[in-house]
């Protein structure tokens, strides 16, 4: 062989390598075919595309979960401040957040189950929230 087909076979071979390659990194972002998300069992997957487009609903739900995870963030980070310095502010602020991540959490279960939510779970947990809040006290003035 001479130089020339060297570099044809050598060139295609690193093309098929990195066409590989992108189409393997492109699948692990979609979720599988096969294995339905949680929460939703009623659509038929083979009719899926290969990337379908969110609906308006997905992304408000993907939208909800991350305002509930910064809320937690949020709260653990304060009630962490509260422990440290004692102030009533940050035990205020950090159940705050709490009922802020529970009525997010309250809202993406509305997304999921639709009328038939319970969400009699978060409506306890919010007043649960509001009480501990209400006995919030400076121990280290």
């Amino acid at each position: 062989m001479n130089k020339t087909n060297t570099w044809l076979i050598t060139l295609f071979a690193v093309v098929l390598i990195c066409v590989c390659l992108i189409a393997y990194l492109n699948s692990q972002k979609q979720p599988s075919l096969l294995r339905p998300k949680p929460g939703i069992e009623n659509l038929d997957y083979k009719a899926l595309l290969l990337r379908p487009k969110p609906s308006i609903e997905d992304l408000e739900y993907k939208a909800l979960d991350k305002l509930r995870g910064n809320a937690e963030f949020a709260a653990n980070r304060d009630y962490a401040d509260y422990e440290k310095f004692g102030s009533i502010i940050f035990c205020n602020t950090s159940f705050n957040s709490r009922i802020e991540s529970a009525n997010y959490s309250k809202q993406m279960e509305l997304y999921i189950s639709g009328k038939e939510a319970d969400l009699s779970e978060w409506d306890t947990a919010i007043k649960n929230y509001a009480n501990e809040r209400s006995k919030c006290r400076d121990f280290n003035p």
